[in-house]
């Protein structure tokens, strides 16, 4: 049965019957019976979490030969429909995240083990296929105690040490992935912003909302210059990218989410000390093979607390190179370790997916209200997207992160051309 949001419907073919032979097959287990499903919509906050996929939670009594009969469930990361499945088509999203679970994932987790590392990167996943619509269905991490962010609120250090932790693994194990065999990589080439034409609806989503900060900017006085500077980026910002993209990551190549942020991470709390002890990541469909800054940079401007970020940046990007280049030397790796200074100097090249991150997804975490109506109101300047966006840049809580943030970016020069 379906239940949940107003509306909702489940997916017809996500049945008992149907969860049932996939997880015989993933678990090797013929004694093993799904009974009383009940589907609820998975959609976390507004429609901006996961705007590319329709989320379903299944729950269900699990049998599994002897052991006593228990709940379980597991998250359905379904094809969107209409105009916005028109967009993830043929933009490829699901066929990248696909390829990230059924290919890459597995591998990163077999090094990790390799090296005695138990580190989970992500949830399992159960099953995925590409027709006659494509789906995911993943491990439910609320099963383990894992749980979002509070919302509304920016990342303190607790939170932030883990989640640069386990991205310095992945990258690492990539990064040998990319070395012995670059061929399982091979799609995750194109960056997110390219010169593909299939991809062109979806970048409108960054200057669109670059264009209304600068308008929110152009109020405030003393800011003359940088409103200047922000109308200007909004124009170019796609070629700006397309540039940094063409001329980093060539020595040093890593696999990134490309998506790293608040909304697409899950944190576990320890009982005892109340503080994050573990995080997983979530959502590949914007994974790109290049500097391991991209994620650096759009993770550290997107959704950390500015006044963490300011105090304890220097910290965050040693320890980030700690944990890479500890995790590669006992991967053998063959290539050069970029140093710490070589993490920085890539990290300036690569500022514009700091300037990215916290004009076009920052609004949306302070978000309190109901979300877009559809991806049209998200990309383009119709009457309600405008709206959309104009509510969240005069957020208070965002215009003070924006007028702090957005100082530093011109200070260092990230405005700049």
């Amino acid at each position: 049965m379906g239940t949940g949001s107003k509306n909702y419907q489940a997916p017809e073919w996500l049945t008992a019957e149907f969860l049932q032979d996939v997880l015989k097959e993933h678990f090797k287990e013929e004694q093993l019976a799904v009974t009383e499903l009940i589907v609820k919509s998975a959609q976390v906050g507004d429609q901006a979490a996961g705007f590319a996929s329709e989320m379903h939670r299944a729950s269900f009594n699990l049998q599994r030969g002897t052991a006593p009969k228990g709940k379980f469930s597991v998250i359905v990361k379904d094809h969107p429909k209409g105009q916005t499945g028109a967009v993830a088509h043929r933009s490829k999203l699901f066929k990248r995240e696909i390829l990230a679970y059924k290919e890459v994932l597995p591998r990163i987790q077999a090094l990790l083990q390799s090296i005695g590392d138990q580190t989970k990167i992500a949830p399992t996943c159960y099953y995925t296929t590409e027709s006659p619509e494509p789906f995911l269905i993943l491990e439910d991490m609320q099963l383990s105690g894992f749980e979002n962010f509070e919302r509304g609120r920016l990342l303190n250090l607790d939170y932030v040490l883990p989640t640069i932790e386990k991205v310095a693994k992945l990258h690492a194990c990539s990064a040998l992935i990319a070395q012995d065999s670059p061929e399982v990589l091979e799609f995750f080439d194109e960056a997110p912003i390219s010169r593909n034409p299939d991809r062109r609806d979806f970048l409108t989503f960054f200057p669109v909302n670059i264009r209304c900060v600068a308008e929110e900017v152009a109020h405030w006085k003393g800011y003359e210059e940088i409103t200047e500077k922000m109308f200007n980026l909004a124009e170019n910002v796609l070629q700006r990218a397309l540039t940094m993209f063409e001329s980093t990551g060539k020595d040093f190549r890593v696999f990134n989410l490309t998506d790293l942020w608040i909304n697409n991470l899950l944190f576990h709390i320890n009982n005892e000390t109340k503080e994050p002890d573990d995080v997983v990541t979530l959502d590949f469909q914007l994974a790109y093979v290049g500097s391991p800054t991209i994620d650096l940079n759009y993770f550290l401007y997107g959704s950390l607390n500015e006044n963490v970020r300011k105090v304890h940046y220097k910290y965050i990007v040693r320890e980030y190179q700690r944990v890479l280049q500890q995790t590669l030397e006992k991967l053998n790796y063959q290539g050069h370790i970029p140093t710490l200074k070589e993490i920085h100097i890539e990290l300036i090249k690569t500022s514009l997916m700091g300037v990215i991150g916290a004009t076009c997804l920052t609004p949306l975490i302070f978000r309190e209200g109901a979300g877009f109506e559809n991806l049209e109101d998200l990309n383009s300047r119709t009457e309600s997207g405008d709206r959309f966006r104009r509510e969240n840049v005069e957020n208070p809580k965002y215009r003070a992160f924006l007028q702090r943030t957005i100082k530093e970016f011109e200070l260092s020069g990230f405005l700049d051309e």
